[in-house]
C-alpha cells in the first residue's frame, strides 16, 4: 500500500510541476555547440521519432557521429538526409543508419556484430526505444517474452551487454537509458516475463509498461555495481525520466496533455544525462537516476540490492548467459581488443 501511495504522488506532482519546474531548469541544461561532440560514436536506439529524434539531430548538429538503431531503415535514411538539407554545404553531418528490431533478440545479436566488425569505440549508447501497448491484452514476442518486458528491458540489456567491449575501447562512455516515471508503479515478477507462465489474473498493459522500465532501471544499476567491482569505473550508467512528454509511444496519440513536455524538450533532459559535465559527480558506484536534469527519485524497489540482483540473474538466465561468468568475458574481450 505504501508503495502505491508513493507511486501516485511521484506521479501527481510530476504532473502538477513538471511544465513549471522545466521552464528554468531547462536553460540550465547543457547547450550543444557546432563541433562539441567532433570524434565521439553515439547510438541512439529509437531515432526516427520523438525524444529519440530530437536526440539524435541535436547530437549529430554538435559533431557527433551518430548512428540511428532503428526498425524503419528508409524512413531513418531520409531522416538523415533533410538533416543535412538543413545545414549549409560547408558542414557534413556524420550520421549512419543500422537496422535494429527490439522485437526480435536476433536482430539485437546481429545489430552488436555488425557493429563490431566496424572496430570502432562506442561513447554513448542511448537506449531510448521502447512501447507502451495501452490497452491492449498480454502479447508475446517471436523469443516468447511479453512484449513491454521484450522491447523495453531484456533486448535493451542484451544490447548494452553486447555493446560493452565497443565501450571499453573509449577513455570513457555512458549508457543512458530512457526510463520513465512509470518505473514507481512496476513490480518485479521475473516468473510472469516469459510465455507459459501462469497468466495474471488482471493483466495491465500500464503495470506491464512500469515493470519493464522498473527491470530496465534496476539491471542497469546491478551492471554498474559490477563494472565497479571489476575496476571498470570508465562506463558511466545514467537512467532518465524524460518528463511526461507529448509522445509517439502510443499510435493513435492519446498521449496528449497541455501539461506534458513536447519531444525536444524531453530529449534536453536526455542530451543533459549523454554529455553533462556535472553528471559523473551525482552518481554511486557510477550510476545515477535523473529527472528534470537533476538527480531523482527511484522506487524503493529500484533501491534494493537484493531484488536488483534478482533482476540481473533472471535477465542472464532468459538470455542463456551466465549471470557470474558472462561479465568477465565481456570485460576480458574488451580490455584484450
Amino acid at each position: 500500500m505504501m508503495m502505491m501511495m508513493k507511486a501516485m504522488w511521484e506521479t501527481a506532482k510530476e504532473m502538477t510541476l513538471q511544465r513549471i519546474t522545466m521552464s528554468y531548469q531547462l536553460r540550465s541544461a547543457a547547450l550543444l555547440l557546432p563541433n562539441q561532440l567532433d570524434g565521439l560514436c553515439v547510438i541512439v536506439t529509437g531515432s526516427t521519432s520523438g525524444i529519440g529524434y530530437h536526440t539524435a539531430r541535436e547530437l549529430a548538429f554538435a559533431g557527433a557521429h551518430v548512428i540511428m538503431a532503428c526498425r524503419r531503415v528508409d524512413a531513418a535514411k531520409k531522416i538523415a538526409e533533410r538533416w543535412q538539407a538543413d545545414l549549409d554545404d560547408s558542414k557534413t553531418l556524420h550520421v549512419e543508419v543500422m537496422e535494429l528490431d527490439l522485437m526480435s533478440l536476433s536482430s539485437v545479436r546481429q545489430f552488436a556484430a555488425e557493429w563490431d566488425q566496424s572496430g570502432k569505440p562506442l561513447h554513448i549508447l542511448i537506449n531510448n526505444a521502447g512501447i507502451l501497448l495501452l490497452g491492449e491484452p498480454r502479447q508475446f514476442s517471436e523469443d516468447g517474452i511479453e512484449k513491454h518486458i521484450q522491447v523495453n528491458h531484456v533486448a535493451t540489456s542484451l544490447l548494452t551487454l553486447l555493446l560493452l567491449p565497443s565501450m571499453l575501447k573509449a577513455n570513457s562512455a555512458r549508457i543512458v537509458n530512457v526510463n520513465s516515471l512509470g518505473h514507481h508503479w512496476g513490480v518485479v515478477e521475473p516468473k510472469s516475463w516469459k510465455m507459459g507462465a501462469d497468466e495474471e489474473p488482471k493483466f495491465s498493459s500500464m503495470m506491464s509498461y512500469g515493470s519493464s522500465k522498473l527491470a530496465q532501471l534496476m539491471f542497469l544499476k546491478a551492471l554498474s555495481i559490477k563494472l565497479v567491482s571489476m575496476a571498470k569505473t570508465s562506463v558511466l550508467c545514467v537512467a532518465v525520466h524524460p518528463g511526461i512528454v507529448e509522445s509517439n509511444l502510443l499510435p493513435d496519440g492519446r498521449m496528449r496533455g497541455f501539461w506534458m513536455l513536447d519531444p525536444s524538450e524531453g530529449a534536453r533532459n536526455v542530451l543533459f544525462c549523454s554529455v553533462g559535465a556535472d553528471v559523473p559527480c551525482n552518481t554511486t558506484d557510477n550510476f545515477a537516476y535523473y529527472s528534470r536534469c537533476k538527480p531523482g527519485m527511484m522506487s524503493s524497489l529500484a533501491d534494493d540490492p537484493k531484488e536488483c540482483w534478482r533482476v540481473w540473474d533472471e535477465t542472464l538466465r532468459i538470455l542463456g548467459l551466465s549471470p557470474n561468468d558472462y561479465l568477465s568475458e565481456v570485460i576480458a574481450s574488451g580490455s584484450s581488443s
